[in-house]
């Protein structure tokens, strides 16, 4: 008996030696990485230890997460624009022009900043945030309309909108589905810089993996950077008319600044008005039939400012018929 009573305590002796863990409670010997004991499920050593480290872990990533997500000392958030209207391609002639801001404004500023191209004139009112223009008559049916809020706009602490610019497009119903052809106007595919343009009249250097592009099809390019409120408006819709025409279009989602050289490229080939880039930039580039002579020739247009999808889509949808003629 005192013989087998000894060799049952070597054998335990040497199990602990190997790392076994004995149970405080029951005194039954678990394996060194068990959690619980094997007998009475106490938590031993080993698992108290986990479970210490993983809360440690929780807390110090929450710790962190509040840290990044806290704006730091002095951040202040941006003015911006938070909603525009009408953004459709049959917006209803009789419709009022509304902008609503995310703060309230320097009306005088806002309201001397404001532009709509044709002209239009109309009355000015607000509601807080929201500035409300009525043109004086019915807008023009089928026609396309540019609105054009200027750097010079400044909410009441003098704080310029967080892209300097912003701009945008809407068509009005009652016009016929016309394709937009080559030509120099707001409304056509350019071979040339458009009239708004510096070097008006003359010729386009486009970039070498836009050419290589338009092998394929269509390209659109969207230029812009990852702060402006205009920006990440632009990259859902962007994004959303890709994905309607996969397949179809090359598509370049480029961000500006010296370590994007082909975001410059597209400023430097395709700003529509020349001098200061404003961001969002949004391009549309393809091969069309020279209406002089019927040769393949290369066209494009380009926003300075948030283009709806309505809008986008129209232009990529004209862009691939006049690719597939060509």
């Amino acid at each position: 008996m005192a013989k087998r009573r000894h060799k049952k305590e070597e054998k335990r002796q040497k199990l602990l030696d190997q790392g076994y863990v004995e149970c405080r409670k029951c005194g039954e010997l678990s394996r060194p990485s068990s959690f619980r004991c094997v007998e009475c499920t106490k938590m031993l050593p080993f698992g108290k230890k986990v479970v210490a480290v993983t809360i440690a872990i929780i807390i110090v990533v929450a710790t962190l997460g509040v840290y990044f997500l806290m704006p730091e000392e002095g951040y202040e958030v941006p003015t911006t624009i938070h909603s525009v209207s009408p953004t459709s391609v049959s917006a209803s002639t009789s419709s009022d022009i509304i902008v609503t801001f995310n703060r309230e404004m320097n009306r005088d500023s806002v309201e001397s900043a404001f532009t709509v191209a044709p002209s239009v004139v109309g009355v000015f009112s607000w509601s807080s945030t929201q500035l409300v223009f009525a043109p004086s008559t019915n807008l023009e049916e089928g026609s396309t309309y540019t609105v054009t809020i200027a750097d010079s706009a400044v909410d009441l602490e003098g704080r310029h909108l967080d892209c300097g610019i912003y701009r945008w497009s809407f068509m009005t119903e009652g016009g016929t589905a016309a394709r937009r052809e080559v030509g120099t106007g707001t409304d056509d595919f350019w071979e040339i810089y458009p009239l708004s343009h510096p070097q008006s009249g003359t010729t386009v250097n486009h970039p070498s993996w836009v050419l290589e592009a338009l092998e394929q099809g269509p390209a659109m390019i969207f230029i812009h950077s990852e702060g402006c409120s205009p920006c990440v408006t632009q990259t859902g819709i962007c994004g959303s008319v890709n994905a309607a025409y996969s397949g179809q279009i090359s598509y370049f989602d480029l961000l500006s600044g010296t370590d994007e050289p082909e975001a410059s490229d597209g400023f430097a080939a395709y700003d529509p008005d020349g001098g200061v880039h404003y961001i969002p930039q949004v391009i549309v580039v393809t091969k069309a039939l020279n209406p002089a002579d019927g040769t393949t020739i290369i066209v494009w247009h380009s926003w300075e400012g948030v283009v709806y999808e309505p809008i986008l889509s129209s232009w990529i949808s004209d862009a691939i018929s006049h690719w597939d003629e060509s």
